[in-house]
């Protein structure tokens, strides 16, 4: 597969699970008596989601970058789809995890591992029914997406489809709040793979300057997430009714932004210090809170 390959696949593969459940019946938005204030929380919730869209680097993104780091691929890295069940007791936690394990498919499509990534949409399947939304899947779109997937031109259609019919189905408020926690799972669970392959990548095999170079495209990934975490916590703050573990990975994400605008590696770089980046103190908090906000969401 050539890197152009790749990256049609990796820029959409993720949203597929978390938008198959969400366009197949068409637009329910509310109407009638609702109020001012509802209609105006309700238009700032859709406007949020699609500035997210819009703005968030594609977690797929990742796979693409890994290609060019060499990176094997590490079983470890990904949440276990046997955790499935701890989900279904809370529809939240059901739609963060669902949209984790969307990540992990893109993770696990792009080292060609099929089988597991289908053992992950059968899991994924399942959590729809804790939030509600098993009526919502068009099966005969997951049954082309399981089909193609090993065929990335092909996949990268049938997505394409699935995000252009999903504008509609997404006014309504309590699918927006849905919505909202799945794109802020695969936000999370991507930005902790990208973590972790830095993280773990060996040490003992190139000087920091030459590995620098090889993780240079993860790096910049990173550095370009910082807006995007921004727009995934102004995302889920607008999410209703919150739950103590949904204002707990709020603040730890406000906590996360705060150490975000001390990262400069390529102030570093231009500063002739491009050794030190990979051994940055504010790095390697970076890859703490993440670890820490990653395991208090998928636990």
């Amino acid at each position: 597969m050539n890197s152009r390959s790749y990256y049609t696949l990796s820029s959409k593969i993720l949203l597929a699970v978390v938008l198959s459940i969400l366009v197949a019946c068409g637009t329910d938005t509310k109407k009638g008596d609702a109020s001012k204030e509802f209609d105006e929380a309700q238009s700032q919730m859709s406007e949020n989601f699609q500035k997210a869209i819009r703005d968030i680097p594609p977690p797929a993104e990742i796979p693409y970058i890994i290609q060019s780091t060499g990176a094997d691929f590490n079983p470890n890295i990904i949440n276990d789809h046997k955790k499935y069940e701890s989900y279904t007791t809370s529809a939240k936690k059901a739609a963060f995890n669902l949209g984790v394990y969307a990540t992990d498919i893109g993770y696990l499509s792009s080292y060609g591992k099929t089988q597991e990534a289908l053992n992950y949409m059968d899991v994924s399947l399942k959590l729809t029914e804790s939030i509600g939304a098993q009526d919502a899947v068009d099966f005969a779109v997951l049954e082309r997406f399981e089909n193609n997937l090993s065929n990335p031109d092909s996949l990268a259609n049938i997505i394409n489809l699935v995000i252009e019919n999903s504008d509609e189905y997404l006014q309504s408020n309590d699918r927006n709040n849905i919505a909202a926690l799945m794109i802020g799972g695969t936000f999370i669970e991507a930005l902790y793979i990208s973590t972790q392959i830095i993280d773990t990548y060996p040490k003992d095999l190139l000087p920091d300057d030459q590995r620098l170079q090889i993780l240079s495209p993860m790096v910049q990934m990173l550095v370009k997430q910082k807006e995007s975490l921004k727009d995934v916590i102004e995302l889920l703050e607008g999410v209703d009714n919150k739950e103590d573990w949904e204002i707990a990975t709020i603040n730890s994400l406000n906590e996360l932004y705060e150490n975000y605008t001390k990262f400069d590696p390529m102030g570093k770089i231009a500063e002739g210090k491009g050794n030190e980046v990979l051994n940055d103190e504010v790095l390697s908090r970076l890859t703490t809170q993440v670890d820490s906000i990653r395991t208090n969401v998928v636990y």
